[in-house]
């Protein structure tokens, strides 16, 4: 390894801060037009993408770039080395929240070897939060380290859940999102998965579930939810992976057992 940890989340966090600025000075100015029906793209993303391309670009040329904006199937999962250096970006995460002016979305960064996450950092422009980990040394928010939650049970659980734009009533995260709702303290859907991550790793929320993200979305997010002491898998208790785009995120095991069996239920009633 020809660079330093600390010199990669240096860069991370610099190129966080300069697409968060870009985002603030553009918040009432963006262009906005549909990628898909209800998936919102503006020209605030470009600009910041572009800025945290250049600055890990001229820092790191030999690693590869996979960022929302100019993604496409050639950087999936499948043409991955497993000793190959990758950043993974997400420029602006909760572009919906971005284009109604709602303060609740961030850029998330990750550096990534193989499909392993390795150094994450998710930044709030608006609340001026910076969130970082590294693997197996803990995570913090503007340099202060950061815990999960103690909760244990679901009815005095503060759970959030994100859904795909193109969201159908019969889907079964619909179902999902009632089961819990009922059972939980409250629901929240905040529109930013890497801030839900971030989250549950601070204790602001007990729990976060959802399918159908991109490893962008969530590969920092994960990272530092876990580092912070969160249980992660996928909604079946298996092995979580980014770029399967599925999880389930909890504060303790024993909330994590009661929202799976939330799920189990759903699954029973609607065979």
């Amino acid at each position: 390894m020809d660079f330093s940890f600390d010199d990669a989340m240096r860069v991370a966090i610099q190129a966080a801060e300069s697409a968060g600025h870009i985002l603030r000075n553009m918040l009432e100015t963006a262009e906005v037009r549909e990628k898909a029906p209800k998936d919102l793209v503006t020209d605030a993303d470009l600009a910041a993408q572009n800025a945290i391309q250049g600055l890990i670009q001229r820092a790191f040329p030999t690693h590869r770039f996979l960022g929302e904006e100019t993604a496409s199937e050639l950087n999936e999962k499948d043409l991955l080395r497993p000793d190959e250096w990758r950043w993974v970006v997400d420029p602006l995460d909760g572009t919906v929240n971005y284009v109604h002016q709602m303060p609740n979305f961030a850029v998330s960064i990750a550096l990534m070897r193989g499909d392993a996450t390795i150094l994450g950092v998710v930044f709030d422009p608006m609340a001026c939060e910076m969130y970082a980990a590294v693997h197996g040394k803990g995570a913090t928010v503007n340099g202060k380290p950061m815990h999960v939650s103690s909760c244990t049970r679901l009815d005095q659980a503060l759970v959030a859940a994100s859904f795909p734009p193109q969201v159908q009533r019969d889907w079964v995260e619909v179902d999902q999102f009632i089961e819990i709702l009922v059972r939980s303290q409250s629901v929240r859907r905040l529109g930013s998965a890497a801030l839900n991550l971030c989250y549950v790793g601070r204790g602001r929320l007990d729990a976060y579930w959802a399918n159908y993200l991109k490893p962008w979305d969530i590969a920092a997010g994960a990272l530092i939810a876990v580092e912070s002491g969160a249980e992660i898998c996928r909604q079946n208790g298996q092995a979580f992976d980014p770029w399967l785009g599925e999880l389930l995120v909890c504060s303790s095991v024993p909330l994590r057992k009661e929202i799976q069996d939330c799920f189990l239920d759903v699954e029973k009633r609607r065979k």
